[in-house]
């Protein structure tokens, strides 16, 4: 059982619409989200934070709560092979998405659980719904980002 912390973040994550219904229906339970830099998830997300769940283009339908956090950086491209053996049953990537992320250099594997459907997006902060190019958004990072403005 995960430990359980004080302070949560909330996140918003954007995936294809073919993995946020493999998640919902409970076939993928960790997201891979592969880089050349650290920028969030990494070194942003912990067991205990929730995660909103947006296919592209599309309305949020999930809530989820990290489970379990794996990171690595200083990744070669072997790297890159032996975590896709390592994840791939659960992450439930492609071939295309692998050869995408060949020379990536860090990654971030979550491993969620208590996932649950969404009907409308009434209780998702309103911050993290804002237009962005970004697929991972952060709400405290967001509020800081607004306050120093």
């Amino acid at each position: 059982m995960p430990e359980h912390y004080s302070s949560t973040e909330t996140h918003l994550m954007i995936v294809h619409p073919r993995y946020a219904a493999m998640i919902l229906s409970g076939q993928k339970m960790v997201e891979a989200r592969l880089g050349s830099d650290r920028r969030a998830p990494f070194d942003r997300v912990e067991p205990g934070d929730i995660v909103y769940i947006k296919p592209t283009s599309q309305p949020v339908v999930a809530k989820a709560t990290v489970y379990r956090v794996d990171q690595y950086e200083g990744l070669e491209h072997s790297d890159i092979d032996r975590l896709k053996e390592l994840y791939n049953n659960r992450v439930l990537g492609d071939e295309g998405f692998w050869d995408a992320k060949a020379d990536a250099s860090v990654a971030t594997f979550i491993t969620f659980e208590k996932v649950t459907r969404l009907n409308d997006e009434q209780f998702v902060p309103a911050e993290l719904l804002k237009p962005s190019r970004n697929a991972w958004r952060v709400l405290s990072q967001l509020r800081k980002h607004t306050q120093a403005a």
